[in-house]
This record gives C-alpha cells, structure tokens and sequence, in this order.
C-alpha cells in the first residue's frame, strides 16, 4: 500500500501566483507596466545568478550546500579507514564537492593503489595527490572574455590567497598529465595566465587575491608600508622573494614541456611578465652602495609593524647592505616568507637559474632571440655569482653552499623546510645529486651540528626553520631528503616517518612537533606538502619500485607515460 500523503490544498506557490494574476486584473496599468518591468529586472539577476551558479557547480567551487568547510573536515578522521597499522582517514570530499576532477589524476590513483604494498601509504597517496585539485581550486573559467584565455586561481589551502610559489609547486605534480587530460591542460594554462596577470603590475609581490571576476569574499590583506606600493585590491602580501618569480618561470616551463603549446612567450599578457621579470632581477642586482661608499637609492623596502624580527627589514625597510658586481639577485624575503640575514639567497638564486635556462630555450624553439639571450645572460652571472660567493670552506664539512651571503663575506650557513632549499638543489635542476659540494652540503644540512634549524627531539626530528620555531620539524623536508637520496635504508626510514606522523588524518601537515607522542602538528591542511609528497611516491614508483611496490610490481617501474591511458604530445 502506497504511504504517499495526497495534498488537497493548493501548495504557498500556487497561492502567490493566483494572487498575482488577481492584481494584475484589478490594478491599473501603470501600476502593471512598473511592476512588470520590475520583475524583468529580477528574472535577468536571477537567471545570471543560476548561470553563475551553474558554471561554478561545473567548474567544481565548493559553494553548493551541503560541501564541508574542508578546513574543518580536515581536522576530523572520515571512514573507511586504511587496512594498515596506521588506520589512516579516507579525506577526498565527495565527488561533487571537489573544486576540479581529472581523469587522467584519477588514473594515477587507481595505477598506484593497485602497486603500492603498505595500504598506509596508499591512502596517504590516495589523499595527498589530488588535494590541490579537491580543495584548492577556487576559481576557474576556461574561457575569460578579457583575456581570451583561461584562469585560474589556486588558494593555498587554508588560506584564502594565491602564492605564486605555492601555486606553482602544488601544480607540478600535474603538468606531466596535461597531454592525457585537455581540461586539466586548460586548467594549468589557466593558472600562468592568472601568475602572469598578477606580475603585470605587482611583479614584487608573493601573495594576490582572488580575481574579482572570481566573486570570492577576501581576507584582509596585510597592512605593511611598501615600494613600490602596490595594488592593495590585488594583492595579499608583497614581499620580495627570488624564488616567486623563479616559480613563475618554474610553471610555464612545465606547461610547455608537457603540453608542447610554446605560443604562450608571444602571448602580451605573458611577455609583460617577463619584462616585469628581467627588470626586477636588474634592479635587485644592484649593490646598496655605490663605489664611494655612499648609499643608492632603494629600488624596494618593506617594513611591518611587527615584533618578529623575521617579519620585517632593517635600514628603512631595505635589508642588509649587498655588494655589488656580484652576478647574484638580492631577495628581501625567503620561501618561509622570513626576512634574509643576507639579501644574497642563494637556493633562490639557484632555482632562478635554473628556470632561466629552461625558458631559454623555450624562446630559441620559438624563435625569439632576443628574450632568449636575456635569460641565458643572468642566468650565467648567477651561476658565477653562486660560485664565486656562494661557495663557502666549512671546518667540519669542506667545500659547502651557504645559504644566504652579502658580497662582503657575510655568511649564514643553515638551511629551512621551505623549498626551495639547499637540500632540494638537485631537484630544482641546478646541479646533479652526485656533486662533491652538494654531498657535502646535504651532509651537513641533515646533521643538527651543521644546521642550526635541523631540530630533533623524542618522538620526531628534521629540518624547520624560524617560522614555526625550534620545537618543529617539516615533513616536507623529509620528502625532499627521499627524492634526493640513492640509499634505500634511508628512505625506507623516511617513509615510515612520513606516513606514521599523520595523527591519523592521512594528510601531509605544515609542521610536526618533535616532542609530542601524538605527533602535535601545524597546518593540517597544507597542500603544498601534500603535492610534494605525491611527487616523491610518483618519483620512487619509477626509481626504485622494489622499495614500495607489491611484489609481482617491484621490478616494473611506473611511469605515467607508459600507461595504456597516456596520450604524449
């Protein structure tokens, strides 16, 4: 028997309109015609709403009701459960809650749920690799009318601002799909647009906003006393960091590689940031003084009402004096958004070096030859600079890379979580993991006798740095030691930290605190690392399978582009 209520009455709706239709033939028609092109006026609002709606429903937005705050989702453990010791939480939103879906990501998933032998790391994997792409995309369109390209903007997790290098990192887990996936190709072609936009006028910054065709509510931005100011509607944060705009570079050059597209250096939008690029590295090659010794004018300052001394600059908001001829770019901050000791930070420098080999040739393929000698140009001057003043005698060590120097002969030797690092040299494709001075500085970078911020305590240990203090160490430093390491004790050690320090949440956090037994973390939601670990899973899956693959895998290494499902360039 059918348990259906029949309903008699007329529903509240019918009501309205039965109303409606009773004014309209008892008003007058005035009153009709100013009601009616009234209601036009509100059925064309709220027929651009729904369409808002329904493109940011495709586009993926967590705006739909019922989506979880994934800030506060991600504190709490979500079944199923992982089947190992771990028991690590299962924390993708469901599917149509995630801000961007790929096939070509889900495939991975499925590829290596299906090889990995610790169901703890295939959970942690399972949750970290598509988290930028679950979470973090929170604004895209595949085709802006300004600009006839797509954007997109990418939080960086929980926070509501785009890092240029956090964007940048957290993406690179994905270029190397683009070709197998034409929405995701769009997706990241969207995000060097959105970068390049922001550089056009604010190439100094780190930090942006949301666009405002995004429609997103924004935070504060910070209140600091900035030169050049800044656009403060656009920007979040404008600290000056080498290795922002290396991670610029860093984007593009992934999204050429993987997608073959090279007509984006001819683009307007993107050569003005380049422009932008080359100007701020000539100016921040510029020494504080001049050859009389007296003091040149400051081509940028930041100072903050603060009382942290690492969350401003000293001398009028310049920094520490830096010499000139040196080949090297002065950073007045680093990846940790701390201010420098000395303004020559050197992994900055390296990184930089790096992309503006990469993108030149890039520009030779395109046959633009005169960006192309640019950037080989300061490119070669930094890798001099690194070597004449970069390159520093250790008692202990030997020959070492320091990590911050002045020209004078001001040194810092330590190095932070935040990459990049000395510690991830080879991984930003400065130099071979095999080189003399590099081993000697990876030794000394993971030893607590060498590296001031290398901390260890009694349930956890590794490298921090001054932003989260001394009681913390970051796992994502731990990821970098994994990809740079041939020693398979030693990763297989790593690993296990990695994936017993999750508080069961299985997600990579910001910070661990290395004297706490249940593993007190920083950050829960920190996409960033997760992207960075996903890489050195993906990485170890082509290198050294036997290490974490089941058996009847562990000879055969993974790689996306042998896939029955990739399709190459």
């Amino acid at each position: 028997m059918s348990h259906t209520k029949i309903h008699t009455n007329r529903s509240p709706v019918s009501r309205l309109i039965a109303a409606i239709t009773l004014w309209f033939q008892t008003s007058s028609l005035t009153s009709r015609l100013f009601v009616g092109i009234a209601i036009l006026f509100l059925a064309d609002a709220l027929f651009h709403s729904i369409s808002s709606w329904r493109d940011t429903e495709i586009l993926g937005q967590q705006k739909k009701r019922g989506c979880p705050n994934y800030f506060e989702y991600s504190k709490s453990i979500h079944p199923p459960l992982s089947e190992g010791d771990q028991q690590l939480s299962y924390m993708r939103p469901e599917p149509d809650c995630r801000t961007f879906r790929s096939k070509a990501v889900e495939n991975v998933i499925k590829d290596m749920k299906e090889r990995l032998a610790d169901p703890d790391m295939a959970r942690l994997f399972e949750n970290a690799f598509p988290n930028t792409l679950d979470t973090t995309i929170w604004w895209y369109t595949p085709h802006d009318k300004r600009t006839g390209y797509p954007r997109t903007f990418i939080a960086t997790g929980d926070i509501a601002a785009e890092w240029l290098r956090d964007s940048a990192n957290q993406l690179s887990v994905y270029t190397p799909l683009i070709s197998s996936d034409e929405h995701l190709k769009s997706l990241i072609k969207g995000a060097v647009i959105q970068q390049a936009m922001y550089m056009r006028n604010d190439a100094y910054c780190n930090a942006f906003q949301p666009p405002a065709e995004a429609k997103i509510k924004k935070v504060p931005s910070s209140k600091d006393t900035v030169s050049p100011k800044p656009d403060w509607n656009q920007v979040f944060e404008c600290k000056w960091e080498v290795d922002s705009l290396a991670s610029f570079l860093d984007l593009t050059n992934n999204y050429i590689k993987y997608s073959g597209d090279i007509t984006i250096l001819s683009d307007p939008i993107w050569s003005t940031a380049f422009t932008n690029l080359v100007y701020i590295l000539k100016t921040q090659s510029i020494p504080t003084k001049d050859e009389h010794g007296r003091a040149l004018v400051a081509q940028y300052t930041f100072q903050r009402d603060t009382m942290s001394g690492t969350e401003t600059l000293c001398l009028g908001g310049r920094g520490n004096p830096i010499k000139g001829g040196t080949g090297l770019i002065r950073s007045a901050f680093r990846p940790s958004d701390d201010a420098c000791i000395f303004q020559f930070f050197i992994p900055g420098n390296a990184y930089m070096a790096a992309e503006l080999e990469r993108i030149a040739h890039y520009f030779e393929i395109a046959h633009l030859n005169g960006p192309s000698t640019t950037a080989r140009s300061i490119a070669e001057g930094i890798r001099k600079g690194i070597n004449d003043y970069g390159v520093v005698e250790h008692k202990k060590y030997g020959k070492v890379f320091a990590y911050e120097v002045d020209g004078f002969g001001g040194t810092n030797i330590m190095d932070d979580a935040n990459l990049p690092s000395l510690l991830s040299l080879p991984d930003l494709g400065f130099l071979s993991v095999e080189d003399p001075i590099y081993q000697n500085t990876r030794k000394m970078v993971l030893e607590s006798d060498g590296n001031p911020y290398f901390v260890n305590g009694r349930y956890y240990g590794g490298i921090g740095g001054p932003h989260v203090g001394l009681s913390y160490g970051w796992p994502m430093s731990m990821v970098v030691q994994i990809r740079t390491s041939e020693d398979d004790a030693e990763i297989l050690k790593l690993l296990e930290k990695v994936v017993s320090t999750t508080r069961g949440l299985g997600l990579m956090h910001e910070g661990i605190e290395i004297n706490s037994p249940t593993h007190k973390y920083s950050r829960q939601w920190f996409s960033w690392g997760n992207s960075e670990f996903a890489k050195a899973i993906i990485g170890l899956a082509e290198r050294k399978p036997h290490l974490i693959f089941k058996d009847e895998y562990s000879q055969i290494p993974y790689r996306v582009q042998d896939q029955p499902w990739y399709k190459g360039i």
